[in-house]
């Protein structure tokens, strides 16, 4: 059965006052794959080892299937955590690493051995049971942690950059298959990483960390559409998105001179004059010739073309201002080009704060605050 999580004002003050972890309140369902994503430091390491027992909360909660599991210690709380580095024993065949879980639980040799064959086959380690780490490769090695993971049939999953040692071809097939072996097996999952393309790729959910505070928490597409603040919007995205200061000026805004319509539902919520961020993410932009006047857009020089694959990233410097866009058309340095973003999905926050108009959640810090030495 899978399991639930629920923490409660989870709170982890380090000695000198830092605030690794500050309040944080959320439910992870059973069966579902729950991505922590933020950059180095925010708190979401030092979340995942508070969870796992390997750090004692200052203050709060960690319900496990309606089991306080607080202070609990970490072997007795039924989880399997796969590390960075992968943390297998040198000295031990592949399948006595994937065992050693059962050998501490005391299993019996046979059923141990039995279970460890059974996972190491599930994830295509057959032919690799007599070898040593050394002798493997680092997707092989990151196969043989996962099937030490689940040959321990834990309550959950717990994996902290699992991927982030293996070269980029091999990180996206590991991903697939983690996504599918992770849904095969039911199993809930917590899943750390600072890499957003990885987090919107796997996770059902996804909470973005700040200051061990969680900014945002929402489905993939829904942090990737709406980020809620300037600090998500900043942080989601293969591309980066554009984000302009704007004043809000008939029923718009003015950004460096030029006026652009804003979505109608953030026209009644936004104050002439109002002090605003205009952000538009570059494949909701389209390239025209500069001379269409009827288009509201930034008319600049194409400075830089970077292709991206299908599509070209052109980077347009309209005055001191740059924005880009993707256009699979032909242009290069040098051309004129007018740069209009699409309407409907343009975003608007506040200076003020830093939030989404129109949304209601956790609002962005001014500055942030410190937070712990682990990512």
């Amino acid at each position: 059965m899978s399991s639930r999580l629920q923490l409660t004002s989870l709170t982890k003050v380090f000695p000198g006052g830092v605030r690794a972890l500050d309040g944080i309140d959320v439910t992870i369902e059973p069966g579902e794959f729950f991505a922590l994503l933020g950059p180095s430091g925010c708190g979401k390491t030092t979340l995942l080892r508070t969870i796992a027992g390997l750090e004692t909360p200052t203050a709060g909660k960690i319900v496990l299937n309606d089991r306080d599991i607080t202070g609990v210690p970490p072997g007795k709380r039924n989880l399997a955590m796969v590390f960075q580095d992968y943390a297998l024993y040198p000295h031990m065949t592949v399948v006595d690493n994937v065992a050693y879980p059962l050998k501490v639980r005391k299993v019996p040799t046979e059923e141990r051995r039995k279970t460890a064959s059974e996972a190491s086959a599930q994830l295509q380690l057959g032919e690799l049971l007599e070898r040593r780490p050394g002798q493997l490769s680092g997707g092989q090695q990151q196969r043989v942690a996962l099937a030490r993971a689940v040959a321990y049939r834990p309550d959950l999953f717990l994996f902290d950059e699992p991927l982030s040692n293996l070269d980029a071809r091999l990180r996206l097939e590991a991903r697939t298959f983690l996504k599918r072996l992770q849904k095969e097996l039911g199993v809930t999952t917590i899943y750390v990483t600072h890499d957003q393309s990885e987090a919107l790729a796997l996770a059902d959910r996804i909470a973005v960390m700040e200051s061990g505070v969680i900014r945002q928490l929402a489905t993939p597409s829904e942090v990737y559409q709406r980020p809620s603040s300037v600090f998500v919007s900043s942080f989601i995205g293969s591309t980066p998105m554009n984000m302009l200061n704007a004043t809000v000026k008939d029923r718009g805004v003015v950004v460096n001179g030029v006026h652009l319509p804003i979505p109608e539902p953030d026209r009644s919520q936004v104050s002439e004059g109002e002090e605003v961020v205009f952000a538009f993410r570059p494949e909701y932009a389209e390239l025209h010739e500069d001379s269409d006047d009827a288009l509201p857009g930034f008319v600049g020089t194409v400075a830089v073309v970077e292709l991206l694959g299908i599509d070209n990233l052109v980077t347009v410097e309209h005055g001191d201002l740059s924005v880009q866009a993707t256009t699979r058309d032909g242009v290069r340095p040098g051309d004129r080009v007018r740069v209009v973003p699409e309407t409907e999905h343009v975003l608007v926050y506040r200076r003020s704060d830093g939030r989404l108009v129109g949304d209601a959640g956790t609002p962005a810090p001014a500055g942030g605050s410190s937070s712990g030495s682990e990512g």
